[in-house]
């Protein structure tokens, strides 16, 4: 079996299935770390593709009609509260460049099984009809739900699971794959933000559990600045708030400044540095893959000469990407039909 990561950051939503994993391209910036080192602490020599003549060489020469599942999640940020919230319009998904590379890679590969995870706003603008006549040999197979349902902890995140299959890989068999693949279960069981925190009470760096110091000054709304040692304080003053009180009009559809409490279920991870937990600090990188349901065994790359650019970089690989989980059921799925596909 073999499956092509596109546009999967680096790599938790392949993380389950890299036994059987040949490479991944991701062109967005903001997953880069020197040497694709992040990349290679979790899949060694699997290749990684930065840039898209490299990519598209390798891909004529080893892919085209040898891959068996594509796995994507494009960019969302052209449907999201935070776009949004700075332009007051969601813009048109098709004019994003990692979209329409994961459109182009199932055309160009038409690989048996393919999964593209995103908000379930991209059907407002891509109507279920469009993919259905851009993917006419595809049985496709739409999961709008709460990632709960997968899960994963985060019960006010909904996200849009598509997985197509290609009708004339299984023939007979169409049927028994499309119940496997409609059929959504529990992974695990959800936990609050204090299970899912046990055992991070001190700095570790070999884990990714760093955060900015105390007595730096971050910025809120508005162009507000306030040290982190005030913002924990005003935390603490007020045990049972979970937003930071926004009194300016123009910020109330802005993505929230946040405390997770402890015996409570975690808000969105995002990569912003404006989260907080129960004690008041910032959330590490490694509390936000808690949340995210990524395990321990996942490196995240540190490096003691660079603690901002680490704990940025760590923040943005763990939370612009799917939740784990979906990665995982996705994967039990491809075994269950393997004998078909391989």
């Amino acid at each position: 079996m073999r499956i092509l990561g596109i546009n999967t950051g680096n790599g938790i939503l392949v993380y389950p299935m890299r036994k059987y994993l040949v490479a991944n391209y991701e062109p967005r910036s903001v997953f880069k770390t020197p040497n694709n080192i992040q990349w290679k602490l979790n899949f060694g020599n699997i290749p990684l593709f930065n840039n898209q003549s490299d990519f598209y060489n390798h891909v004529a020469k080893d892919y085209i009609n040898n891959v068996d599942s594509i796995v994507s999640a494009p960019d969302c940020g052209h449907s999201s509260m935070l776009a949004y919230s700075r332009a007051k319009k969601l813009s048109n998904p098709k004019k994003n460049f990692s979209f329409n590379l994961f459109m182009d890679s199932i055309r160009m590969c038409m690989p048996k099984v393919f999964l593209m995870e995103n908000l379930p706003k991209v059907l407002d603008m891509v109507p279920i009809e469009v993919w259905e006549k851009s993917f006419p040999g595809y049985e496709l197979i739409f999961h709008i739900l709460p990632v709960t349902e997968w899960g994963n902890s985060q019960k006010n995140r909904k996200r849009l699971v598509l997985i197509g299959l290609k009708k004339d890989a299984f023939g007979n068999n169409l049927s028994k794959v499309q119940y496997h693949f409609n059929n959504v279960y529990k992974i695990k069981k959800i936990k609050t933000c204090g299970i899912l925190s046990i055992g991070l009470d001190e700095e570790d760096w070999d884990i990714g559990h760093i955060r900015e110091d105390i007595d730096d000054v971050i910025t809120m709304y508005s162009g507000f600045k306030i040290s982190l040692k005030k913002v924990q304080q005003f935390w603490l003053n007020n045990p049972t708030l979970k937003r930071w009180p926004v009194n300016d009009k123009k910020f109330t559809t802005a993505p929230g400044v946040y405390r997770n409490l402890a015996d409570d279920f975690p808000a969105v991870a995002r990569k912003a540095n404006r989260q907080f937990n129960d004690r008041g600090l910032q959330m590490s990188p490694r509390e936000l893959a808690r949340i995210q349901g990524i395990p321990n065994t996942f490196k995240i790359y540190t490096d003691l000469n660079r603690k901002t650019f680490s704990i940025n970089k760590g923040r943005a690989t763990v939370s612009k990407t799917p939740p784990y989980e979906i990665g995982r059921w996705f994967y039990k799925q491809l075994l269950k039909i393997k004998p078909w596909i391989s």
